[in-house]
């Protein structure tokens, strides 16, 4: 984790997300909300060589660019506005490669697969992308206009499956390729072996998984680099979060909702209820786009931090 001294109290999804730890001596970074005179004062006694990156306004950062100030500063404190500042500032990315991303959620019908879709959309502009679908639906290959063969081609070779039967098995296109098509889910044991050999096929793998409390998901999440939890708005949901969330390496997803916090637990990203943008992503090839295209944008470039 990266050593960061956290001059403000703005920064608290971002300390979770961007896997920094809070310390009082010898960091890696200092993070200051120009706005607060105290984290100000407290960010001016940190030794000079340490870099810094502040929230603030846009004649704030003029006027310390002015002064001659080499200060990283963003227009917020969201994790997608300073991460990539923060990694600008350090010598050496501040996480390990993120490989494998597992997206679950507490319920059905929360909307994880069309985020599936719209990651791998979004990544595939930069990296290799393979998303496996272990539901049994086939929608991740919909919407990705990918057709993959059924898992039963695959069931007959968990225990000799290899990263060629898998290439040979994906529905392709550019940098983007998909596993898993309708009508049956996969075995456990076959999307175990699917995944442990899907590493070698794409710089990410995002997994499409069954709800939490599926024997498959549960397998999944405890294998990922990282989780995202989509979740409702609801008791029922935040109780089944509130029962399964590692903070280390789970990104709570709110479901159709504008919320910051389910109960107690801090919202990574909101995904808004945009019936609009998925109406026109059903029509038309191009991804999702309108409110909730720019949360899947924000989530991406995330994702991106992490696998670079």
């Amino acid at each position: 984790m990266t050593r960061a001294v956290i001059c403000g109290t703005v920064f608290e999804a971002a300390v979770t997300v961007l896997g920094l730890e809070a310390v009082g001596e010898r960091p890696e970074v200092v993070l200051v909300d120009l706005a607060d005179a105290d984290a100000v004062a407290r960010a001016a006694g940190m030794p000079g060589d340490v870099p810094r990156v502040a929230v603030g306004r846009p004649e704030q950062e003029r006027l310390l660019r002015a002064a001659g100030c080499a200060l990283a500063v963003a227009p917020s404190a969201e994790p997608a506005a300073i991460g990539p500042l923060v990694r600008a500032a350090l010598p050496a990315p501040s996480r390990g490669r993120t490989r494998l991303v597992v997206v679950t959620g507490s319920q059905g019908g929360t909307g994880r697969t069309l985020l599936v879709a719209g990651l791998a959309e979004r990544l595939a502009t930069r990296v290799a992308v393979l998303v496996v679908d272990a539901t049994g639906s086939g929608m991740a290959g919909w919407w990705l206009r990918c057709l993959p063969g059924p898992w039963s081609d695959l069931e007959g070779l968990v225990d000799e499956l290899t990263t060629e039967h898998l290439g040979i098995v994906a529905a392709e296109r550019d940098r983007l390729r998909v596993i898993g098509g309708a009508p049956e889910m996969p075995s456990a044991a076959l999307v175990a072996a699917v995944t442990r050999e899907s590493i070698g096929l794409a710089d990410i793998v995002i997994v499409d998984a069954p709800t939490l409390f599926d024997e498959r998901a549960r397998a999944l999440t405890d294998a990922a680099d990282r989780v995202l939890l989509v979740a409702a708005e609801d008791p029922a949901a935040v109780g089944a979060v509130g029962a399964s969330l590692d903070e280390r390496r789970t990104w709570l997803i709110a479901s159709r909702s504008r919320a910051e916090r389910l109960g107690p637990h801090p919202v990574v990203r909101a995904l808004p209820d945009d019936p609009a943008a998925v109406g026109s992503a059903r029509r038309g090839p191009a991804p999702v786009g309108g409110p909730l295209g720019r949360a899947y944008d924000d989530l991406a470039e995330l994702l991106a931090l992490e696998v670079a």
